[in-house]
Parts: structure tokens; C-alpha cells; sequence
């Protein structure tokens, strides 16, 4: 309202200064400007009619509403106090619209880091490491506060260990090396990036805490399973085929996976790349991996599609490989041939 009330105000101001010279310039030329006086009047009720019908948001109540009810919690955020309503009784996105605003005219640490636990709750990992950036940048030792850049950074890798995310948890850890919190989204995020050394020495850790109780065989669970698989490592992390393309054009999208015989869905491992020319060598290393590694006696092959189009899908490519049983250890590269189906 307190915004709607300065618009007329300036647009009053403008229309009796364009009114003014207007009449001045009249009278210079000899005209009778008598009667005028009402042109400012109109064009400001036309105006305020404009904005009323066409201007106001159809948001605008609702966000009002939010802003009347919620705007008492968020500035007790931001000013670092419990907030006087239950969580329970928050909608998550109206007070994230109206932190949104408070913050916007009264910026604090934690209160972007509320915004960003908020954000992440929600599920957007970007605009939570905006928030928690922010954060940051007002209280650069706050520990929470790295582990919320973690864990967005983390979320935005659809859950997996990113080298960003594991330098905030290292700085956590140099400080806190008993934070298990720090320890428990290395684990999870290290196990989904197949870096299973790191995992390993997660689990180990929290294992080392929490030897007795419920959580005691999850950890286990957890630290068998990351060795497990850092065993595998060795046999599974760098395989390799190279790719002929007979009479077909470079340039294009070449997609090539990895998955049990007989088997569908997502690959055990794949790798998509533009081909600058053929026959061309491709390496499926541990980043390839989107699964964990099967077991050793797993009967696997190799395929690949390819499509002209760079950048282009390949799902329903019609220049494919016939996939090739992988025979491990793996002495000498898998050799796929593309042809047209």
C-alpha cells in the first residue's frame, strides 16, 4: 500500500511540473490555459485506475498476507532469535518469499543461512548455495554454514562428492575432526561418487564413535560395502574400447555404456563424447561410473550408439554397436563396430 500511495504521489508531482511548463509555454504563445488545472488530476486518477486494473500482480495479496503474517518471524531470524511461531505453523515457501525480502533491506549471517536451509529443504540446491555464499561472506568460520555449501553443491551433482564441496567439508574437518555430521555427507556423497578410498575413511570414522548402539551396523554395513567396492576398483575403474565408424561422418554424439548381459535400464557405466574422428578410443574410468561395481564373476558387456548430430540425443540413436562381451581382467581394448540398423 505504502508503495501504491508514493506512486501517485511522484505521478502527481509529474503531471502538475509537465502541467506548469505546459502553461507556460502556452501563455508565451498567447493562449488561454483557464480550466486546464484539472489535466494533472486525470492523469493521475488514470493512472492510479491503470495500475489498480492492469499493474497490480495477482500475487500481490497473497503476498501481503505472507508479509503481514510471517514478516514478524523473519526479522526474528535475522536477528538471531527463536522465532515466537512453531516451524509447524510456517509454510516453507511463503517464508521463504518474505525472508527473501527482509534480507534483501537487512542482510545477517544467519539469517541467509536460514534462507538457504530453508531453500534446501525445498530441494533447490542453486538458490541454497547462493544463500549459504552469502552467508559466508558475512561469517567466513561458521562450520554450518560450509556444510550447507557442501551439501548444495553436492545436491546439484544429483548427491555425489564434487571437489568444491569435499575442500568445505575438509575445512570443517581441520577444525572439528569429531564433527559427524561432516563425516556422514562424506561417506554418503563419497560412496555415490565411486570414491570409496574417502568413503572408507568416513565410515571408519564414525564407526570409531559410534561402535555401540543402533547406528553400530549401519556404519558397518556402510564401511564393508566401500571396501568392498575400493577392492573392485582395480578391475572395474579403467576399461577401454575403441570405436570403428566405417564410411560415417565425424562430428557426431557418441554414447558409450556398459551394463550386465540381458539387462536394461540405467548403465553400470557410460560415457558420452564427440567423436573428432574415428576409429576413436574411449575410456571408462571410475568418474564413469553411475553404479556400483557388480561382482567380479559378473557377465558384462560393452556397446555404444552414435548420432551425426553433435550434442544431439542418442537414446533412440539408429547407428549403434553391437554390444561385446567384456572378458576381465581386461588385457586389450573392447573393438565395437558402428553400423546403420
Amino acid at each position: 500500500m505504502m508503495l501504491w500511495v508514493m506512486s501517485l504521489v511522484l505521478l502527481l508531482i509529474l503531471a502538475t511540473m509537465l502541467w506548469l511548463m505546459w502553461r507556460s509555454e502556452a501563455r508565451k504563445a498567447g493562449k488561454n490555459m483557464s480550466g486546464a488545472l484539472g489535466i494533472p488530476l486525470v492523469m493521475v486518477i488514470l493512472a492510479g485506475a491503470g495500475y489498480g486494473l492492469i499493474g497490480l500482480n495477482e500475487h500481490t495479496g497473497t503476498w501481503l498476507t505472507h508479509k503481514q503474517e510471517y514478516g514478524d518471524v523473519a526479522q526474528q531470524i535475522i536477528a538471531g532469535q527463536p522465532p515466537e511461531k512453531a516451524a509447524s505453523e510456517v509454510p516453507a515457501g511463503a517464508l521463504v518469499r518474505v525472508l527473501q525480502s527482509e534480507l534483501s533491506q537487512t542482510p545477517s549471517a544467519v539469517g541467509w543461512y536460514a534462507l538457504g536451509a530453508l531453500y534446501d529443504q525445498l530441494g533447490a540446491p542453486v538458490q541454497t548455495e547462493e544463500a549459504a555464499r552469502k552467508a559466508l561472506q558475512l561469517n567466513p568460520e561458521n562450520a554450518a554454514m560450509h556444510l550447507l555449501l557442501a551439501r548444495a553443491l553436492i545436491e546439484k551433482n544429483e548427491a555425489r562428492l564434487t571437489d568444491p564441496a569435499l575442500d568445505e567439508i575438509r575445512w570443517v574437518l581441520d577444525r572439528e575432526p569429531n564433527h559427524d555430521g561432516a563425516w556422514m555427507l562424506l561417506a554418503m556423497s563419497a560412496d555415490r561418487a565411486g570414491r570409496y578410498a574417502l568413503a572408507e575413511q568416513a565410515w571408519a570414522s564414525l564407526l570409531s564413535r559410534h561402535s555401540q548402539g543402533e547406528t553400530a551396523d549401519l556404519l558397518q554395513r556402510g564401511l564393508n560395502r566401500a571396501r568392498e567396492q575400493k577392492q573392485r576398483e582395480g578391475l572395474f575403474a579403467n576399461l577401454s574400447a575403441t570405436v570403428h565408424g566405417e564410411n560415417l561422418p565425424a562430428g557426431g554424439t557418441l554414447f558409450v555404456f556398459l551394463r550386465e548381459a540381458g539387462s536394461a535400464g540405467q548403465p553400470l557405466a557410460a560415457q558420452r563424447k564427440v567423436v573428432p574422428h574415428f576409429p576413436i578410443n574411449i575410456e571408462l574410468t571410475a568418474a564413469n561410473w553411475l553404479q556400483s561395481y557388480p561382482d567380479e564373476q559378473a557377465d558384462l558387456v560393452i556397446g555404444a550408439r552414435y548420432t551425426p548430430a553433435p550434442g544431439a540425443s542418442v537414446d533412440q540413436a539408429a547407428i549403434t554397436a553391437v554390444p561385446t562381451p567384456l572378458k576381465l581382467p581386461q588385457r586389450q581394448p573392447a573393438v565395437l563396430n558402428l553400423s546403420r540398423q
